[in-house]
């Protein structure tokens, strides 16, 4: 009996201590930084854009914007530098989106602008976009689809 008491009470014992010991790895600090970024592509045109990543000549539908729409891309992530700021923070973040290779903008699926490896891009490049800070380390980018780009768009071949 006495047997059966003491191992009842190392039973406890131990469930108690992992049961603080699981607990007390939630009070540590994040090894690595959060990244929080809202892309926000608004669509101020007459027509339908399908917006493509070209990879190996092969499409990849990155999203779609009725006309006079608009769509948030919400991207979790973490790392960077401690010291973020609007200018050096989102680059890779938006690259790692939308891929580095060239863009194709299709209007209504008879218009098509094409950027090669992102040459000309606007919307590669977050400097184009239109931002603001939503907080410590989480930023806002919004990009606008106008009419003066739909018309530098040529015949889709």
């Amino acid at each position: 009996m006495q047997q059966k008491l003491t191992w009842t009470h190392y039973l406890v014992f131990g469930i108690s201590l992992c049961f603080l010991l699981s607990l007390s790895g939630c009070s540590e600090k994040a090894s690595e930084l959060k990244l929080d970024v809202d892309l926000i592509y608004v669509n101020e045109t007459n027509y339908s854009i399908q917006y493509y990543e070209l990879v190996n000549n092969q499409q990849r539908l990155l999203f779609e914007l009725a006309p006079s729409s608009q769509k948030k891309v919400e991207i979790r992530t973490s790392g960077g530098s401690d010291n973020l700021t609007l200018v050096n923070c989102c680059n890779g973040v938006l690259g790692d989106y939308q891929g580095e290779n060239s863009i194709l903008i299709s209007y209504n699926n008879n218009r098509c602008l094409t950027y090669t490896n992102g040459q000309g891009s606007t919307t590669g490049n977050i400097t184009s976009y239109e931002s603001r800070v939503i907080s410590n380390r989480y930023y806002e980018f919004l990009y606008r689809f106008t009419e003066a780009e739909y018309n530098l768009a040529t015949n889709c071949n």
